[in-house]
């Protein structure tokens, strides 16, 4: 097959590529000028053998500067968890956001990804529930 001669600018390729992923994967905007996100969750059984993970149920589409907000509820206040973000780089790191529920901020920036967590409990298996924004 040859070359059709129909050309698309690149803006007009990353508009259609992102239209394309969110019919397809759910991918969450980024924030709008009101600065708010769409927000997504799931939830994690944590024990104490070894980390326990949970993916979020969208994915996140980053610009430059963001931060994301994950707020979690734990049915045992020893259970601990860790947040998926990205530096300023753009290399992943888990952040850690404490043990019992709360809310943790972590770096994002200009990149796609989904929001995932990794859990732990020294005691006895726990439940998690966690939101992200």
């Amino acid at each position: 097959m040859g070359n059709t001669g129909i050309r698309v600018r690149p803006s007009k390729r990353i508009a259609l590529a992102a239209a394309a992923a969110a019919v397809i994967g759910g991918i969450a905007a980024a924030p709008s000028a009101s600065g708010a996100t769409s927000s997504c969750g799931g939830n994690v059984v944590a024990t104490a053998v070894k980390y326990s993970y949970g993916n979020a149920s969208c994915s996140i589409s980053g610009i430059p500067g963001l931060k994301v907000t994950y707020r979690w509820t734990a049915t045992d206040g020893y259970a601990a968890m860790q947040a998926f973000g990205m530096d300023a780089n753009g290399v992943s790191h888990w952040y850690n956001c404490g043990s019992g529920g709360g809310a943790c901020t972590v770096p994002w920036g200009n990149e796609i990804a989904t929001p995932k967590i990794r859990a732990w409990d020294a005691l006895r298996a726990a439940r998690i529930d966690f939101t992200v924004s």
